[in-house]
């Protein structure tokens, strides 16, 4: 069994050689390609494939998941901190184990979100709350203000819009 993460990297060239075996594959060969961009596999690769469309984890299973590797750590972490890690890392296992270790390299073995949020730089609930409280008095001056705190302080643009929208969601 051959395993190719990212597969749509691979080069025309790359592709082409790897269909001469595609065509006539041994019996005993199989071929697990894995892509977040199946768009940018040449179709006739994509003709010669089984294709198998997983989804996000929820984020309770991530936090289960990361409280179990935290415990078996003996590290200890608070439950907003477990949320945050598995919001951040968006659906995908990997990516919440990675930021778990980014926030014990941060943290050390006792997590608090305080600590957790500054490692991370994430942008506070209550910020969303200014936010959305600023658009429904259609305070734009304290809209302005909130934008200049956003990019003062250097968070993520995209991050904000995206928590943004999540908060809209919520409520």
């Amino acid at each position: 069994m051959y395993i190719i993460d990212e597969v749509h990297m691979l080069s025309s060239s790359a592709f082409n050689a790897l269909l001469k075996t595609l065509e006539e594959p041994p019996p005993h060969l199989l071929f697990v390609f894995a892509t977040t961009e199946a768009h940018k596999v040449l179709p006739t690769i994509l003709s010669r494939c089984q294709r198998f469309d997983f989804r996000r984890m929820d984020v309770d299973l991530i936090v289960k998941q990361i409280s179990h590797i935290a415990e078996k750590e003996k590290i200890k972490i608070d439950e907003d901190s477990l949320i945050s890690i598995a919001r951040k890392a968006d659906g995908s296992m990997r990516d919440a184990q990675s930021i778990f270790d980014q926030v014990v390299a941060f943290c050390g073995s006792d997590i608090k979100y305080e600590d957790l949020s500054n490692a991370l730089h994430l942008i506070d609930q209550e910020f969303f709350f200014r936010i959305s409280q600023a658009i429904r008095e259609h305070n734009v001056s304290e809209m302005f203000s909130i934008t200049t705190e956003v990019i003062n302080r250097g968070y993520d643009l995209q991050e904000c819009m995206t928590g943004l929208l999540e908060h809209f969601r919520n409520i």
